[in-house]
């Protein structure tokens, strides 16, 4: 039913009346839904698919190729690309380094130097002597505030992850206690470190004994009361 044939009398007598006369020869007509024409009509939609689909490669393979990134070089997104331009505008990468570490350690000094001379005046707002007070491990950071007239100094005590103020007097006496008579001293302090025998007197520097005591506090562990009766100290007129 499916051949082809050149002449008519070549076809069956049959089905002659299935076949027509198309481009000099005789080929049979099939009705639309017959399995062969289905078939045919899924395999050319397939083909179609498949030339659209090799086309969209062929176009995806050009763009690629004007776009594309020479050896030795990477792709970045235009964002990097131009801090990357910024950064170059500052000079080569060993001086922008430079620069950055010297302006961190300056940005430590002054807040350094800041941080002393706030205790300094912290010191004189609290009436302890300041050369001692100075001398004090980890100290909070203090503020100085005015009120109605009024001077009050807080102290930020760091809780966990919580800042909280206390009266400055108060948070002082109650952590340095062992060292309240150098604090409040004004003239000459003498400190024992071995028992009433063995006694330091800074004559030509008052602040010498405050200092020695305020290292050996800074390097002992010990608490309040061990410091009270390790320690001997007395303020002479």
């Amino acid at each position: 039913m499916l051949k082809i044939y050149p002449k008519l009398d070549d076809v069956p007598e049959a089905l002659r009346e299935h076949y027509k006369l198309e481009g000099g020869q005789y080929v049979p007509q099939l009705s639309d839904d017959h399995p062969v024409l289905v078939h045919n009509k899924t395999l050319v939609s397939e083909k179609s698919a498949a030339t659209a689909k090799v086309k969209e490669l062929e176009a995806d393979i050009e763009e690629a190729k004007k776009t594309s990134v020479p050896r030795g070089h990477v792709a970045v997104a235009k964002a990097d690309a131009e801090l990357l331009n910024e950064v170059k505008a500052l000079g080569p990468i060993a001086e922008v380094k430079t620069k950055l570490t010297e302006h961190e350690s300056l940005k430590a000094e002054v807040a350094k130097a800041q941080r002393t001379e706030n205790q300094r005046k912290v010191a004189a707002a609290l009436g302890y002597n300041e050369a001692a007070f100075l001398q004090l491990a980890n100290l909070p950071d203090m503020e100085i505030r005015e009120k109605d007239g009024k001077k009050s100094v807080v102290a930020l005590v760091k809780d966990g992850d919580k800042v909280v103020e206390k009266v400055a007097t108060e948070y002082v006496e109650a952590t340095y206690a062992p060292l309240l008579p150098a604090l409040k001293a004004k003239g000459e302090t003498t400190v024992s470190t071995s028992g009433a025998s063995a006694g330091v007197t800074g004559a030509a520097d008052p602040f010498a004994a405050a200092r020695e005591f305020g290292k050996q506090w800074n390097q002992t562990a010990a608490s309040a009361g061990d410091v009270a009766s390790r320690f001997g100290i007395a303020k002479t007129a």
